[in-house]
């Protein structure tokens, strides 16, 4: 494909993920943060824009892209379903849930080739030392289900990384953010927590979608 091809294909990309923008300019521009309905609806919808855009390509995509553009579509449903359960302090176990059922949506679309298993091995060992710095009198009621989100969050970042595309950022920024969050909920005080965590989980996400809206010209950009 020639080069004008591909930039009017980015160009359709960008005017798509408009919505997506503006919806993440609105949910800083107020800074809503007290648990509510409002809340709710402002912190999902820049994930929801990005789903519209993923499962229209999904519709519309045969063989591995499609089935890569479903899986992509279903973390991100399942991802603005944690969004949801997180807004309310009593809703955080779900809300794990929800987020490590997203990771495997993202795993099975990344697939296990190629295997790059020192990167997963450091991605393992990353873990297990970030679940060290989290306070065992804080993690108490979670124990079990941090451990094993802290696993399937490195276990998503491996996958991401280990082939090209803008989704090799995407899992990174994600499983930066999802440190960030963790740390500030069982390890202690983190200034600029919301700024930090969301405008890192936001890209990333961004970054996972498009690595569905635009496979091939991903690929060829990163080799």
């Amino acid at each position: 494909m020639s080069v004008t091809g591909d930039l009017m294909k980015w160009a359709c990309v960008t005017a798509q993920l408009v919505p997506f923008f503006k919806a993440v300019c609105m949910y800083f521009a107020l800074d809503v943060d007290a648990p509510s309905a409002a809340t709710a609806a402002l912190k999902c919808a820049p994930i929801i824009c990005l789903l519209g855009c993923v499962l229209f390509k999904a519709a519309f995509t045969a063989g591995e892209w499609g089935r890569y553009a479903w899986f992509v579509s279903l973390g991100l449903a399942l991802s603005a379903l944690g969004d949801v359960a997180l807004v309310w302090p009593q809703m955080l176990a779900g809300g794990i849930i929800l987020f490590g059922a997203a990771h495997i949506s993202y795993i099975a679309a990344f697939g296990l080739r190629p295997r790059r298993a020192g990167l997963g091995a450091l991605a393992a060992l990353a873990a297990a030392l970030y679940v060290r710095t989290l306070r065992p009198a804080a993690l108490k009621p979670f124990t079990f289900l941090v451990h094993v989100y802290a696993a399937l969050l490195a276990a998503m970042a491996w996958r991401g990384a280990a082939r090209p595309g803008p989704q090799r950022a995407g899992a990174l920024l994600f499983a930066l953010s999802d440190g960030l969050l963790g740390y500030s909920l069982f390890g202690g005080s983190l200034p600029y927590k919301n700024v930090l965590v969301m405008s890192t989980y936001y890209l990333g996400q961004l970054l996972i979608a498009l690595s569905a809206l635009l496979p091939m010209e991903a690929l060829r950009l990163a080799e």
